[in-house]
């Protein structure tokens, strides 16, 4: 049986499970002590106007009657709780206003009695609490005490008695048959009617409760299918305020609940303020969402991390087809952006390597061929003539022509030189490093260096490639700061949520100036460098060196306070394709 089936049968079989019987019966007592008390108070009002003492002696049995009705609706009441049956405590509690009500007529006179119009009340509580055929039986209980209790005062077998009524008048037969009569006919036709009307009282409940069970399942699917989208939904109304938003929404734009419900949606986006429309109810943001066009917009997280979103707008329309506001479907692009930027990047290495092998065969053959003419006449010259330490500027440089056409063919192979890979200290490497451009006064009295090793790992790799990455970044750091600044290096295990493995990160932060925003997505091209002397390959061999390792890097710009640059390494086998 499923949910629905399941539902719906709960709710044939129990209709009582909004409004127990157990409730209603609390209602019925409380009720009938009211009335009582109304009754009793509207009694000694007239008794009072009728200047009589209220403690005259034929007032007692209407004090014990009332006394009585009292206690037994307080012993009823507190009894509710501990009653296992309340289907036959509420025929209990039924057939005892019965008796009040034929007790009430007795003590006011019995064909004489005005409060015989109290029998209809019992029924129609009948009718409520147990429906047609209690009430059915309830008025036949009423017709049987009337017509016994009028029978008995015909024959004078009891005298009623007239406490609240006047001085008795003689009646005939026909006065008791006509009374009996049509107070039968009465409880009998406000038995059928309130029967009927319980009944369908009880049907509509049903069906009211069916139809806002249904109303709940397909607010729940329609809540199911709003969180379980993958892309963020943010619904906005036509005075701009977010309306209703969706968890991947969030978790997006890491804002709590506060920030995003009620809120102005220029807030969160202040690029997509809606345009100013005269005369229309709702109009389009910037674009055409008819066509769902999808367009991008740059969002800064409250942690100063900016996110690349694509997104798409709808109108969002209301039951009579009019405009109600927009739906914003949105999506984080950032990790697409690098992956496409890390495509683009890599096509670019690939053209430079291939440019770089076919010139480097033709100026590595001129260069052996200098390299040996220099060596020859330098074995001819004097050490220390002119000649000699000319000829050795000569070697040096044609040395460091060859260098920079090895630079070009490792593009072309992908960075991939002969490798002795080893097991290497990473944050032993560090210390050497900075050591070496102590030494060489790159870093001069005036910087100050920060080191945090948080993990100190060891992983295989070519240690050489490894000092080279180390050594080209703090390079580029100094050089950003050639008077003073900080820099600022840190090792540490990170998680990231896009990524299962987890990664070794190594953190070096400068104080420099940073990088111009019309540069940053060049920094890691060949050739390109803002120094006055450079290759500018010395960042893109960093970038093969790590891609190689399995690992990835990324580039934090902090404007006008430095840079950041975060390098990734595996600590597993399985990596996926860096940023």
């Amino acid at each position: 049986m499923n949910m629905s089936s399941r539902l719906e049968s709960s709710v044939e079989d129990g209709i009582l499970t909004d409004f127990p019987l157990k409730r209603r019966l609390q209602g019925l007592l409380l009720f009938r002590l009211l009335l009582a008390i109304f009754f009793l108070i509207l009694t000694l009002a007239v008794q009072g106007h009728r200047e009589e003492s209220l403690f005259t002696s034929h007032l007692l049995p209407l004090y014990f009657f009332s006394v009585i009705l009292f206690l037994f609706t307080i012993v009823a009441a507190l009894s509710l709780k501990r009653i296992r049956q309340p289907e036959k405590f509420g025929y209990v509690q039924l057939f005892f206003d019965v008796g009040a009500v034929t007790m009430l007529i007795y003590l006011s006179g019995g064909v004489e009695s005005l409060f015989s119009f109290l029998y209809m009340p019992v029924i129609i509580s009948a009718a409520l609490l147990l429906y047609r055929r209690a009430s059915l039986l309830i008025a036949s209980t009423c017709s049987l005490a009337y017509g016994l209790l009028l029978d008995l005062q015909y024959f004078g077998w009891v005298s009623p008695l007239q406490i609240v009524g006047e001085i008795s008048y003689l009646r005939d037969s026909g006065t008791y048959f006509h009374s009996i009569l049509m107070n039968t006919a009465g409880f009998y036709l406000v038995a059928y009617l309130s029967g009927y009307l319980a009944e369908e009282l009880q049907k509509s409940t049903r069906q009211v409760r069916k139809h806002k069970s249904d109303f709940h399942q397909l607010e729940m699917l329609h809540q199911n299918i709003v969180q379980s989208m993958s892309s963020g939904l943010i619904t906005v109304g036509p005075t701009e305020y977010i309306l209703s938003y969706n968890r991947v929404a969030q978790e997006i734009l890491c804002l709590p609940p506060e920030q995003l419900q009620g809120q102005a949606f220029r807030r969160i986006f202040p690029s997509l303020e809606p345009h100013t429309w005269p005369g229309k109810p709702a109009q389009t943001f910037i674009g055409t969402p008819s066509t769902l066009e999808r367009m991008e917009v740059v969002y800064r997280r409250p942690s100063d991390e900016e996110l690349c979103l694509g997104y798409t707008v709808s109108v969002l329309q209301n039951a009579m087809g009019e405009t109600a506001g927009w739906v914003f479907i949105f999506q984080d692009l950032t990790h697409l952006k690098a992956m496409e930027e890390h495509v683009r990047r890599m096509e670019r290495l690939a053209f430079a390597g291939k440019m770089a092998a076919e010139i480097a065969h033709e100026i590595k053959n001129p260069l052996a061929a200098m390299s040996g003419a220099v060596q020859m006449l330098k074995g001819e010259m004097s050490e220390g003539s002119l000649q000699s330490r000319l000829l050795n500027i000569v070697y040096r440089e044609i040395h460091r022509i060859n260098e920079l056409v090895t630079d070009f063919l490792w593009l072309a192979k992908g960075a991939r030189k002969p490798e002795n890979k080893e097991e290497i200290s990473v944050c032993d490497i560090i210390q050497d490093i900075l050591t070496l451009l102590r030494a060489r006064e790159k870093i001069t009295s005036r910087h100050q260096v920060q080191t945090v090793f948080e993990a100190t790992p060891s992983f295989t790799m070519d240690p050489h490639h490894f000092r080279q990455i180390l050594w080209n970044l703090l390079v580029n750091a100094l050089d950003a700061m050639p008077e003073n600044g900080e820099i600022f290096i840190q090792t540490c295990l990170a998680k990231h949520k896009h990524l299962d493995p987890q990664e070794f990160a190594i953190v070096i932060r400068d104080t420099g100036s940073g990088i111009a925003e019309e540069i940053r997505d060049r920094v890691f091209d060949p050739f390109f460098t803002t120094k006055k002397t450079g290759t500018g390959l010395g960042l893109s061999i960093v970038y093969q060196l790590v891609e190689n390792a399995g690992g990835r890097i990324e580039v934090t710009h902090h404007g006008q306070a430095g840079t950041t640059f975060s390098l990734f390494f595996p600590l597993t086998s399985s990596f996926p394709l860096a940023n």
